[in-house]
């Protein structure tokens, strides 16, 4: 998020943040005369501030030296560019094309060993990590496999303010498979597409980019340790693997055999001798460190393989991935879009509920897909809470309208290969009839829909009623990395700190990202990589903080180039917008609704898109109402709030409270005291117009001289805590007594320390600075707040 306009974005954004989902490693080419390479100067956190501000463009070049890698590397540079850098592709160049002048001029991105990129060859002294004939080397080890490859982030030779990333791999195909991105990693090292080795320099003024072994870490071996350290329970068709200790575990080895006995009876037998190997973890978190993923279940690259940790808040496991791993071992293709679908109609429950109530829960939200839409291909990223269950439901049709004799390889028909993208085709393969198969998708569908109605129903939010009292919260915002994200236990503790001082509720902000600001495809963070604000780690966030008896918003950002409220499209472009954010709505409202969240934003600073079409998210309210029972609200900016005409549609307004409270730079209380009722001011009329309570959203300054004037900037130069502390004071003073305000979340606390922490830094985080006392100190006075 670059720096906030006068109506803008938050915080500057990591380079790691930037660069994630880089799917891709390399190869490159040319250059020539000498030139003088320049060391290290600005520790890492201060270049990413430096990049924020200036808003540099990476330049991608790709090598030519290699003929046969030449127009991979050449596609996976276009799309890094689409994907990640803002959509220009006129900043992708052949190495033989790009000048030292234009790598000299920004942040760069090679795609490319020494050997396939000429520019990687020509700065390869000045990095830390060698080539050779053979591969590459880091800190004394030799990489030399076909499969090996190295995703780097140093410091441009050639301009040491800015970034150089290194995408590196010894065959042209190393290094793609799962893709590579870095959370706050430096550097991360994959053999076969599996993390082998990742870590992060040393920072400080004085020596900047400094290597630390205790910062290197070795995936290998610890995989290894774990591993050895395992406990085999065999019985039956299944081995389960687990910690000595694991609570559950015989539990679990019990349900396996039981579903895979079901499976037995069904036609769907292994092969002889073949066991379904089931290997668990104590957390997703650990799961997530050892295998990088953290989804709770997952199918292993081995047929006949999976790996399982219990989410926070669930009581057992699902086993897809054991049903999964069975139709593996009979032949399934791991492309085929129906195997977990498939999978979850076998074993009958979808992330942590009965399949009926996530059947039920899209159905009665009207957003349960036909049979043919069911059958359909995606060129897009498509809800799993919408698709997973439909596709399981599609499933059971083909299964049941096929003759006995002829249901496994009716099933096989969706499973062998991924099928056509028809329900004709598909029902051509199976021998069904469509119409047959339509039908009894649909009786399936009300029957398990209103028969998991009650399931459903469970754990449901109740919405926020002024009676509840004042809402005093907290946004904690994810930290890039998995060690650290909304999955850790780092995270954990950092909740059980916020309730400790005073924290009655929490915001939870997963993102989508619009890669290029004109043009309107989104990218989702639902199914994102281990260390991104996942599906899966906000809700383990969630159910942390509930069993803290932390109440939760859902607060979801929308991520650009540019700030999210100065979006412009054509009139067809706006439409393909509003359907993509439609689509991300409803993921998030049957998210909450599932996870039990309290409230649910569902939009936020989008002040040109709320101008653009009201009637438009008049639609998606609506269509937000019938997924969630929770409390619903907008955030807009603080000086877009008054022109939103759709408050009438949700229960509270929601501001970003970030209007100056004074011209010039001061810390006099009595001066920001009256800026701060002043800046209320309007706020309290809307109140009074609308009828409606108003929830400052985000309520923070950064430790800034300057965080009077524009309380949307921050900078990590030039830190001024006592600034900040006296905003905090000021605000905290000028709301007392105004009832008309339903909450306060203060911006922001990181899910980790370690980030904006201290009187050094200038962010907006009040931790270990004088404003974390007086954010203390209020909430603990706003327990019991009365608002009317």
């Amino acid at each position: 998020m670059g720096a906030r306009s006068p109506g803008g974005p938050r915080t500057a954004t990591c380079a790691a943040a930037l660069f994630a989902a880089a799917l891709l490693c390399g190869i490159v080419s040319a250059a020539d005369a000498a030139t003088a390479l320049r060391a290290p100067e600005w520790p890492r956190d201060r270049m990413e501030e430096f990049e924020n501000q200036t808003q540099s463009r990476f330049l991608v070049v790709y090598g030519t030296r290699d003929p046969r890698a030449t127009e991979a590397l050449r596609a996976r540079a276009v799309l890094l560019a689409r994907r990640i850098f803002g959509g220009d592709t006129t900043r992708v160049k052949a190495d033989g094309e790009a000048t030292e002048a234009m790598l000299a001029a920004g942040p760069v991105a090679l795609l490319g060993s020494a050997k396939q990129n000429a520019w990687t060859a020509k700065l390869g002294s000045a990095l830390p990590v060698q080539f050779g004939e053979a591969g590459f080397r880091w800190q004394g080890t030799a990489y030399e496999r076909d499969g090996d490859a190295i995703a780097l982030t140093w410091v441009n030779p050639l301009a040491p303010r800015h970034f150089l990333l290194l995408f590196a791999a010894n065959a042209p195909a190393g290094g793609v498979r799962h893709g590579m991105w870095w959370g706050e990693d430096d550097w991360r090292i994959t053999r076969d597409g599996e993390l082998v080795r990742s870590g992060r320099f040393a920072q400080d003024a004085a020596h900047p980019w400094r290597y630390d072994a205790s910062l290197d870490r070795d995936r290998e071996a610890e995989r290894a340790r774990y591993v050895t350290g395992l406990q085999a329970r065999s019985s039956g068709a299944i081995v389960v693997r687990a910690p000595a200790g694991l609570a559950g575990a015989e539990a679990v080895r019990r349900s396996g055999e039981a579903l895979l006995a079901r499976l037995d009876a069904m036609g769907l037998p292994g092969p002889p001798r073949a066991k379904v190997t089931l290997t668990l973890y104590a957390s997703i978190e650990k799961k997530g460190a050892l295998t990088r993923v953290t989804r709770p279940e997952h199918r292993g690259e081995t047929r006949g393989e999976a790996y399982a940790a219990l989410a926070a808040g669930r009581q057992s496991l699902d086993l897809w991935s054991v049903a999964a791993a069975r139709l593996d071992q009979l032949g399934a293709a791991r492309e085929s879009r129906f195997v977990e679908s498939a999978s979850a109609w076998l074993c009958g429950r979808l992330e942590g509920e009965p399949l009926e109530a996530a059947v039920s829960r899209v159905y009665f939200a009207r957003a349960l897909p036909t049979a043919e839409q069911a059958a359909t291909r995606a060129a897009r990223w498509r809800s799993p809470l919408v698709w997973v269950p439909a596709r399981a439901l599609l499933a059971r049709a083909v299964w049941e309208c096929a003759p006995a004799s002829g249901r496994r390889a009716a099933l096989w028909t969706l499973v062998r290969r991924d099928p056509p993208g028809t329900l004709d085709s598909l029902c051509a393969g199976a021998g069904l009839r469509p119409a047959a198969v339509a039908a009894r998708y649909r009786t399936l569908a009300d029957s398990l829909a209103r028969a998991g109605r009650t399931a459903a129903a469970q754990g449901r939010p109740r919405a926020w009623r002024a009676s509840d009292g004042f809402m005093s919260g907290v946004c904690v915002a994810h930290s890039v990395r998995l060690e650290g994200g909304y999955a850790s236990a780092a995270c954990a503790n950092e909740l059980r700190t916020l309730r400790a001082m005073g924290a009655g509720w929490v915001s939870l902000t997963p993102f989508s990202y619009l890669p290029d600001p004109g043009a309107p495809e989104l990218v989702s963070s639902a199914d994102g990589g281990p260390d991104e604000e996942s599906d899966e780690a906000v809700c383990e966030a969630a159910a942390r903080a509930k069993a803290l008896g932390l109440r939760v918003w859902l607060k979801p950002h929308l991520w650009t180039r540019v700030w999210s409220g100065d979006l412009q499209f054509s009139a067809s472009d706006w439409a393909v917008f509003f359907d993509r954010y439609e689509e991300l709505a409803l993921h998030w409202a049957l998210l909450a609704e599932r996870e039990g969240m309290d409230g649910f934003v569902v939009g936020h600073e989008l002040s040109s898109a709320t101008a653009r079409d009201p009637a438009r998210w008049r639609t998606l309210i609506g269509g937000v109402r019938a997924a969630y029972s929770g409390s619903l609200t907008y955030e807009a900016n603080w000086d877009e709030a008054p022109r939103v005409p759709f408050w009438d549609a949700l229960d509270v307004i929601g501001v970003s409270f970030y209007a100056p409270l004074a011209s010039s730079p001061t810390r006099d209380g009595a001066a920001l005291r009256a800026g701060a009722k002043r800046a209320l001011e309007p706020y309290r009329a809307l109140a009074q117009k609308s009828g409606k309570p108003v929830m400052m959203g985000e309520l923070g300054y950064a430790a800034t001289a300057n965080a009077p004037v524009k309380p949307w900037e921050e900078t990590r130069e030039s830190p001024d805590p006592e600034t900040q502390r006296a905003c905090y004071a000021a605000i905290v003073d000028a709301m007392d007594g105004q009832d008309w305000i339903a909450g306060a979340f203060w911006w922001k606390w990181f899910s980790a320390p370690g980030v904006g922490d201290g009187p050094r830094d200038g962010s907006f985080s009040p931790r270990g600075k004088p404003a974390e006392g007086v954010m203390r100190a209020a909430m603990k006075a706003w327990s019991g707040r009365v608002v009317r």
